[in-house]
Parts: C-alpha cells; structure tokens; sequence
C-alpha cells in the first residue's frame, strides 16, 4: 500500500479514471518527484512512450518541474508513483495542462501561481505552453478536470428532496 494514500486533500479521481496519456505523465511527475529529473528519465521516456507522447516532451516537462526546485516555490502534493488515488495538487497539475491545451493560459496560470514565485510561474507557464503544443501535434488532448463540475449524488439527493 502506498504511504500516501491518506495524505493531504484528494481529488475525486483514481489513476484508472484518467486517460492513458494522463496517467503516464502524472506517473512521471510523481517520480521526477521522488528521483529527480537524472533518476526518473529512463522510466519517464518509457512511460511516456507507452502512451504515444513524443520524447521531445521531456524537455518542457523537466521544465515545468524543475520550477518547483527554485527557492520560494511551495512544493505541491505530489503521492508516490504506486498510490492509487490521486491528490488535489496533482489533479490541479493535470488540469492546467489541459487549460493551456484549450486555449486557457490565465486558468493555468491561476492554478500554478499557488505555488510559484512570479518569475517561476513565468517559466512553469512557458514550458506548459510547449508541453501543450507538442501533445497537440502527438494528437493527444487532456481532459478538463476541475471538481467544480462534479456535484455529489447526495447534494443532488438534498436538492431534489426541497
């Protein structure tokens, strides 16, 4: 079991909810975590590779990491590569590449800037903007995620009783 599972708040979402590509990118943020970007490459080029994502994504996505290394940054929840579910943080992460996928770099920017200093929310929000671009050409688009658009079955329930 995963020493993570119960850390921070989670997100609506398990791993086997999101999309192939999803899963390999949000495995390989979660062992850049753990590794680093020289202990995590070779596995992150497999996992990425599985999913269709062209390697040239590596570099935007150590990019987009290695904002998290500056000083000021606050490290977002990031669970070990084997959890099962997924953090807000990382559904966060997730959901920022795909508001730059869709046109939206100001949501993405509002969802890093939580994070980062301005000068590395600058960088973060550059190299999401290729990481964007090349999953574009690789057809590979990711879905919006936000748990704003999830309404519980007891709310509903609550709502329809009145």
């Amino acid at each position: 079991m995963c020493g993570t599972a119960e850390e921070g708040r989670p997100s609506p979402w398990t791993v086997m909810d999101l999309t192939t590509a999803e899963r390999a990118l949000l495995t390989g943020v979660r062992q850049w975590f753990r590794a680093g970007t020289a202990g995590a490459m070779a596995s992150m080029r497999i996992g990425l590779n599985v999913a269709g994502v062209p390697n040239t994504a590596l570099l935007p996505l150590f990019a987009l990491l290695g904002t998290f290394a500056v000083a000021g940054a606050r490290k977002p929840e990031i669970r070990c590569p084997a959890c099962s579910r997924i953090s807000a943080d990382e559904a966060a992460l997730l959901d920022s590449l795909a508001a730059v996928q869709n046109g939206d770099a100001e949501v993405a920017s509002q969802l890093l800037d939580r994070w980062l200093p301005p000068v590395a929310l600058c960088m973060a929000t550059d190299a999401m903007g290729e990481l964007g671009g090349i999953l574009d050409g690789a057809r590979i688009f990711l879905p919006r995620r936000r748990s704003a658009r999830l309404v519980s079955f007891s709310a509903d329930t609550a709502l329809a009783a009145e």
